[in-house]
């Protein structure tokens, strides 16, 4: 990346930037002051994944590609145009960047120090929040990218996702998924937090057998869309658990209209199950086992009729 001294102060206003909208107009001076006027060109990395933060980036022009590696795999997570603002996960938490960000295009970018920015934040709660809130929704668009259900859908399609879905937060001991809840509405996306799974004894209804314990980029829920049956286990919060709440109803319409999508939930739902039913066999012995799990699932047959999928494909 080149350095320059190239820097317009008509840029730095909330018209230019939204997620600096916040700022008061003594605050973008302060900004302007500090800014590193840097151009890149395509295909040049601007943040190295695992990299310490040691800027705030504002993208003047240019289109950036964020992709990450996870088990081996590389996923593509967002893309970052004129307007956006990118590297405030490190910055906020002090922490090394989760994701790589390379140029697409020619691009040029105004890089903030963080110690300035973390001084602003000290000033400004408003800022404070939406940087919080930024740097939320990055983390669940990374979350989602790599895990095995949704990362079949497009990256349009998961940037949708997003926009409709449900930040929510709870606590140690609360219930995310109640077994036998006939109203599911929701399917989860963990984002922080540990959550563990129970299903009570079916011959001794004070004892309940632990499932699993799932934890950030695992998702909860997702057997009752393929089962159109009650939750069949409980889900409770070990700590505080941040989920993305994503409407059941979303997701039956995505797995009509993407066949990959459909079959990787399918896929997973199918896996846990399995996983389920060993761990009951040790307690409740083969057959109740696999009556309480995958006899649950329908015929794949039937699964691809429901969805339109079409014959040829295959899991």
């Amino acid at each position: 990346m080149n350095q320059d001294k190239h820097i317009l102060y008509e840029d730095f206003q909330g018209s230019k930037f939204p997620d600096l909208a916040v700022l008061y107009p003594e605050e973008f001076q302060l900004l302007h002051d500090c800014a590193l006027f840097l151009t890149c060109a395509a295909g040049e990395a601007v943040i190295v994944e695992g990299q310490e933060g040691e800027y705030l980036y504002l993208v003047q022009s240019g289109l950036l590609r964020v992709v990450k590696q996870h088990d081996g795999n590389v996923y593509e997570i967002a893309s970052i145009s004129s307007g956006d603002v990118f590297g405030e996960a490190s910055v906020l938490y002090h922490g090394t960047a989760g994701a790589q960000v390379r140029a697409m295009t020619e691009c040029v970018l105004y890089a903030i120090p963080s110690q300035r920015v973390r001084e602003l934040f000290e000033s400004n709660e408003k800022f404070l929040r939406a940087t919080t809130q930024l740097a939320e929704k990055r983390s669940a668009a990374s979350a989602l990218a790599v895990n095995p259900i949704f990362s079949t859908l497009p990256m349009a399609v998961r940037e949708v996702v997003l926009f409709n879905a449900k930040f929510v937060s709870i606590h140690a001991g609360d219930e995310l998924i109640v077994q036998g809840d006939k109203e599911a509405k929701f399917m989860f996306l963990i984002l922080s937090g540990e959550v563990e799974v129970f299903k009570e004894h079916p011959y001794n209804s004070a004892e309940q057998i632990k499932l699993d314990t799932l934890c950030s980029g695992d998702e909860a829920g997702e057997i009752t869309v393929v089962t159109a049956l009650p939750h069949s286990a409980t889900v409770i919060a070990i700590n505080t658990v941040r989920v993305l709440a994503i409407k059941n109803e979303s997701i039956v319409a995505w797995a009509e209209r993407y066949s990959d999508f459909a079959y990787g939930l399918y896929g997973q739902v199918y896996r846990k199950l399995q996983a389920n039913s060993e761990v009951l066999k040790k307690v409740i012995g083969d057959e109740e086992a696999e009556k309480l799990t995958l006899s649950m699932l329908p015929p794949l047959e039937a699964f691809k009729i429901k969805h339109r999928l079409a014959e040829s494909e295959t899991l």
